[in-house]
């Protein structure tokens, strides 16, 4: 766990993988308005730096929330394969452009 101390941080963010296969992004930020943490159900000041915890759902679809750093932790803990990404990489509409679930081809039937 020391390897990730002090991450994510304005140069660098984290990715792994939850138990259910979904892609968990960890971004530091800076908060514009007031939030909840789900890991305390403390506020998150505006100004406060925090880690928004970005999820990408493996059948489609992102949703995200913003926590504490300390209450992070938890969530990095639970993750598999993680690893630094640069931040640029975590930029919210690359994250929300993996989320879009592919369009496959459509079963149409051929005329005869």
């Amino acid at each position: 766990m020391d390897y990730f101390d002090d991450l994510p941080d304005t140069r660098t963010s984290l990715r792994g993988t939850s138990p259910e296969g979904d892609e968990v992004w960890l971004i530091r930020s800076i908060s514009q308005k007031l939030y909840t943490c789900p890991g305390c159900r403390g506020r998150v000041e505006v100004g406060a730096e925090h880690v928004v915890v970005q999820t990408i759902g493996r059948a489609g679809g992102t949703r995200h929330a913003h926590w504490h750093r300390g209450c992070s932790d938890g969530v990095l803990l639970g993750l598999r394969g993680v690893r630094r990404v640069p931040a640029g990489e975590s930029r919210r509409d690359r994250l929300e452009a993996r989320g879009r679930r592919p369009v496959g081809r459509r079963d149409r039937r051929r005329p005869r």
